[in-house]
């Protein structure tokens, strides 16, 4: 396959475009700071480009066959009042992958976008209010838009729970529609089973427009 990765010289995209690598694909990292990505390989094609500038990004996307992204907006005190990024550039890929003619997008977001009363009180009541609450808000806000605007578009939302950087040990990484993989014990993901998970999904053609949680097996 041809992949785009965006968001690929942070922790997560990294680890999606080694595996997309090892597994053959031709990849195209589009990025802010090519220097930032050091990785060399005949495969590989390293590429700048604006994620908020749909002009920028549509001759790195057209010919493609899927749009990977693992774009994050790193938690500070501005976003426990207002945070845009997700929506912002969600708007903008979707209006590249429209001119570009490229249908399959699967991103990254996270557990616990949407507020439910039955959540855990640690959820609703301390990381939200006091850490991730707009953060969340917001890839919850990306998800609704590629759910109500966005018909054309085969999206799929990957949401992980905590994230690691421990080695996968490989097992089938577990994965449930809905806000939270359900499970008495509590669930990690490491970084190489969310790569694993979405490029098993683009090559599968699974879970095309649904909300997927996983966590590592």
């Amino acid at each position: 396959m041809k992949i785009a990765v965006l968001g690929a010289t942070g922790p997560s995209g990294i680890q999606l475009v080694k595996e997309a690598l090892q597994r053959g694909h031709d990849v195209t990292a589009i990025v802010r700071n090519p220097d930032k990505l050091t990785d060399r390989h005949e495969k590989l094609k390293v590429v700048k480009a604006n994620i908020f500038d749909p002009d920028s990004l549509v001759p790195h996307l057209t010919g493609q066959d899927a749009v990977l992204s693992c774009l994050g907006c790193p938690p500070s005190w501005f976003s426990l009042w207002t945070v845009t990024f997700y929506t912002d550039s969600a708007k903008s890929i979707v209006t590249a992958l429209r001119r570009a003619d490229v249908k399959r997008f699967i991103f990254m977001s996270a557990w616990y976008t949407k507020y439910n009363s039955s959540d855990p009180f640690m959820i609703n009541w301390v990381l939200k209010p006091l850490f991730l609450g707009q953060s969340l808000k917001n890839m919850g806000e990306m998800e609704d838009y590629l759910e109500t605007e966005c018909p054309d578009i085969e999206y799929t939302s990957v949401r992980p729970p905590q994230l690691t950087n421990a080695e996968t040990t490989g097992a089938s990484v577990l994965h449930h529609e809905g806000q939270r993989v359900p499970s008495d014990k509590r669930v990690v993901c490491c970084r190489r089973d969310v790569a694993r998970f979405m490029l098993d999904t683009a090559e599968s053609g699974n879970f095309k427009r649904k909300c997927m949680a996983i966590g590592s097996g």
